[in-house]
């Protein structure tokens, strides 16, 4: 049986992921569906070319994000799995800021910087879900040798 705390640790972590796959489908979405309303807001009018290629390109990075959503709202991710998903989110991170602040900064609008905020919190969300599976995990354990 779990402890009072360990339940409210799970509640948190279920919060949380159920936040991040409503994020990535919700964007996901979007830019599947509204591809050159995307392009339009997110990019510099000499990078904002709307045309059959890049609203196919945009609806196929919508149609990933809601897979990854719904893979986010339907698995049992573990210590582990929300480990490596939050460090999967380095290179993303590292994207806004070359396209943010580095060579490429010419390319994108102020708005990058929301995708910057949604990046950390998806990185840093999922190493707090994974460090929290960790405490329950260890709570078990030491009761288990305690029985």
């Amino acid at each position: 049986m779990a402890s009072e705390d360990d339940a409210q640790k799970l509640k948190t972590v279920h919060r949380i992921q159920t936040a991040m796959a409503f994020g990535y489908s919700g964007m996901g979405a979007w830019c599947l569906l509204q591809p050159s309303s995307v392009i339009g807001l997110s990019l510099n009018p000499p990078y904002a070319l709307v045309n059959r290629t890049t609203s196919l390109l945009m609806s196929c990075f919508g149609a990933q994000a809601m897979t990854c959503g719904l893979l986010l709202g339907t698995a049992d991710m573990s210590q582990k799995s929300f480990t490596i998903f939050g460090l999967a989110m380095i290179p993303y991170v590292a994207f806004n800021f070359w396209f943010g602040l580095g060579p490429g900064r010419d390319v994108f609008t102020p708005l990058l910087w929301l995708d910057f905020v949604g990046n950390m919190v998806f990185g840093l969300g999922s190493l707090h879900c994974g460090r929290l599976l960790g405490k329950i995990g260890q709570s078990q354990e030491a009761k288990r040798s305690k029985d």
